[in-house]
């Protein structure tokens, strides 16, 4: 019971340090979305499915992305 205990303390006062800038500081969550992200964008980071369409493109002989990944990711960044 007291490893239990001890277990549970642990974790809470883990989640509660994680979430100090957001519980306390009201900053935001980090943005993981590859489409909207723009450090993402900066270091050449593309969604699957961008991928998938330029070499689905190259294949045929034709160019999908011109380098503004918010536009041939437009659908990625839509949750179902």
């Amino acid at each position: 019971m007291k490893t239990l205990l001890a277990a549970i303390i642990f974790v809470g006062i883990a989640v509660l340090l994680l979430g100090v800038n957001i519980f306390f500081f009201h900053r935001p969550f980090p943005d993981g979305e590859i489409s909207t992200n723009p450090e993402m964008r900066k270091r050449g980071i593309k969604c699957a499915k961008e991928e998938e369409l330029e070499m689905l493109a190259k294949q045929k002989g034709k160019k999908v992305c011109d380098g503004n990944y918010s536009d041939a990711c437009a659908s990625c960044s839509l949750r179902p």
